[in-house]
């Protein structure tokens, strides 16, 4: 299988948005994370600030369903998340 430096997906944050409404937010920037590092056998994953903007566009008690996300190999084992904005 060839290296991942640069690849895009979407995650589905079902799991978040059907929780507790005081920790959507960061319940979801916690599957983010994991499933990143699970996906890519990271060790660590650095989270753009932007993303927390954009996965808490409504406030953080209404988050998105889903979100799209471009993923950057910076070093070794270490993976840049970014979120992906569409341009129209």
């Amino acid at each position: 299988m060839k290296e991942k430096d640069n690849f895009e997906m979407v995650i589905n944050l079902r799991r978040a948005v059907m929780g507790k409404r005081n920790v959507r937010s960061r319940r979801a920037m916690h599957i983010i994370r994991d499933t990143v590092a699970r996906h890519f056998n990271a060790e660590r994953v650095v989270l753009d600030p932007i993303l927390n903007q954009v996965v808490s566009i409504n406030g953080r008690e209404k988050i998105q369903n889903r979100v799209t996300i471009a993923v950057t190999k910076i070093g070794e084992k270490t993976f840049l998340v970014r979120p992906v904005i569409k341009s129209e």
